[in-house]
């Protein structure tokens, strides 16, 4: 009998030990893949993450924090993961990055956003139709294209090429929960559900004035996912009314304060330009609905081996997407890493608060350098009053499309070449900050970079030898 109990202890002790290794095992998995399944809806939401003392966190979002939200053979829907970094939280913490693939001759079923869309069609084309204001416009876009689409407006879109993918790269400002938005759709299928089968029997009747059975079997009974194969004549017929003004069918049209149109951003004249580079805008003066949202929207294309010179922004936060090549970027940061605040933490408990006011002040006047490597898809945020920087790599040019956050009277300020604006310091300045001995040194420093803003990279300093000036 006690040979009997102990043989039954003992596999219960088996047994909870290797439940509680799986426990932990489960438990790890969760922490380093840094994300959870929302509750309600099905959405995925994001925990913390990796620390921001690596790979230029919280700065910088490799393409694992992205999780995909919609998958068929016909294209994919995938969203960044939130802002949530308290350094981030403040500036750009109610904003989501997603990006759109969708294959030759994909159809988009009919939703709308919770939220405000600035998408950049990366590559492609397609037709884009929105509803809104009583009123049906139907677009046709491209690779370049700029273009906002108001919160709660009904879109549906088809790639409309025969064997090319649509890429599209999307900045969304949710307007019902910060930093969270969702997707509605009213006709439901395979995929999601239509909206309106929340409703009761007897409002739907009353609503449709039909029986509930005909509306489900008109919205629910489509047996389709929110990405699926049109044929070509069904495309055709699609694009047939489509245009770069927006022109199509519905009720009298709208006023020029009111319309919405794609924008091409190669098409705009080169804010900067030379041999390593340029960059193009479009700012709220080009752009009600920008304007209306305080954002821009540039692209920098620069040149294989070149850099964009160290620059910060007066007003506005930069998330930027790498849409082509790949490179690095550097930025100057004065806040610690996760790791350090820790660390920080703990020496409080061991210190006066007289001994923490001084470490405090010893450390506040430091900057760590913040850098990733960087490829197309990487998203990096560049906080204002930043000052960074982004070099192209030698295996082809990079090209970096950037939304900018609070764009209002905000002023790009270049600290190297031509427009530096360390340039403008006066002579009594120059001698108080270098001293005498310092100012001529200081002059020749300063001017040594005679391009502007777009500049030859560091290897190709180093390949063109005698190219750095000497001192």
């Amino acid at each position: 009998m006690k040979t009997v109990a102990r043989s039954s202890l003992l596999a219960l002790a088996l047994v909870l030990s290797l439940c509680l290794s799986l426990a932990f095992a489960w438990r790890d998995v969760e922490e380093e893949v840094g994300w959870r399944r929302g509750q309600e809806g099905g959405r995925e939401e994001w925990g913390k993450g990796q620390s921001s003392s690596e790979g230029g966190r919280p700065y910088h979002f490799g393409e694992e924090s992205f999780r995909e939200w919609a998958r068929t053979r016909h294209g994919h829907f995938k969203v960044l993961e939130r802002f949530d970094d308290e350094l981030l939280r403040g500036s750009v913490g109610d904003y989501r990055v997603a990006c759109l693939d969708a294959a030759p001759r994909a159809f988009l079923q009919p939703s709308h956003y919770d939220a405000d869309e600035i998408f950049y069609v990366k590559e492609g084309e397609g037709v884009l139709v929105v509803l809104r204001k009583g009123r049906r416009e139907s677009f046709c876009v491209r690779e370049g294209d700029v273009m906002v689409i108001p919160a709660g407006s009904i879109v549906y879109s088809a790639n409309t090429h025969r064997s090319k993918w649509l890429r599209v790269v999307m900045l969304l400002n949710p307007v019902a929960t910060p930093g969270s938005f969702e997707e509605f759709f009213p006709v439901g299928g395979e995929g999601p559900n239509s909206f309106f089968s929340a409703f009761s029997d007897q409002v739907l009747q009353a609503a449709f004035n039909s029986r509930r059975e005909e509306v489900e079997k008109v919205f629910e009974g489509q047996r389709k996912r929110e990405i699926w194969q049109a044929s070509e004549e069904q495309i055709r017929e699609l694009s047939r009314s489509c245009s770069r003004g927006g022109r199509g069918g519905g009720s009298s049209g709208s006023s020029k304060e009111e319309e919405i149109k794609p924008r091409s951003l190669p098409s705009q004249k080169p804010l900067y330009s030379n041999k390593h580079g340029r960059m193009h805008m479009i700012t709220g003066d080009e752009c009600r609905h920008l304007r209306d949202l305080d954002m821009e929207v540039g692209i920098a294309n620069i040149t294989r081996g070149s850099m964009l010179a160290p620059r910060y922004t007066t007003r506005a936060t930069k998330i930027a997407v790498v849409v082509e090549g790949s490179g690095y970027f550097e930025m100057a940061c004065p806040h610690k890493t996760d790791s350090s605040r820790r660390a920080e933490r703990q020496e409080r408990s061991e210190h006066s608060r007289e001994e923490e006011g001084e470490q405090q002040q010893k450390k506040s006047r430091g900057y760590r350098q913040v850098r990733a490597q960087i490829k197309e898809g990487s998203v990096i945020v560049l906080p204002a009053g930043h000052p960074a920087t982004f070099v192209a790599g030698n295996e082809g040019n990079l090209a970096v499309i950037c939304f900018g956050v609070g764009s209002s009277n905000d002023e790009e300020v270049f600290l190297t070449g031509g427009n530096s604006l360390l340039k403008q310091l006066d002579a009594p300045a120059k001698t108080l900050v270098f001293g005498e001995q310092g100012r001529e040194a200081a002059d020749r420093v300063i001017g040594a970079q005679t391009e502007s803003v777009f500049l030859a990279g560091p290897q190709q300093q180093q390949r063109g030898g005698g190219s750095v000036s000497d001192m």
